[in-house]
């Protein structure tokens, strides 16, 4: 009795977890996005920033929506400079990104 309680509890606990990474796997997201930039588009590195972000899609996406329709200039400047200047990574300075 005991062993077929663990085998029923091991078996839920691997359908559990399977479906969990399967979810994470179809929410990947795109490798690299071309966000709009002046004149030259900017590779926006998506799958990196969604693997530093431990794929917490909130940190920069509205819930259940997936494009930013507000993105411009007043946008990136406070969300991702403010991101990279707190965690010391990336650029931070208008050269950085403005070729």
């Amino acid at each position: 009795m005991v062993r077929h309680t663990i085998l029923v509890l091991s078996l839920v606990i691997s359908i559990i977890a399977a479906s969990s990474n399967s979810d994470a796997l179809q929410n990947l997201g795109p490798e690299t996005i071309s966000l709009k930039n002046g004149v030259n588009p900017l590779q926006f590195m998506h799958r990196k920033h969604q693997n530093l972000n431990s794929s917490e899609c909130f940190q920069c996406h509205a819930e259940g929506k997936w494009k930013m329709d507000n993105w411009g200039k007043e946008l990136a400047h406070s969300m991702c400079i403010s991101c990279h200047d707190l965690n010391d990574k990336g650029p931070v300075k208008c050269k950085d990104c403005h070729k």
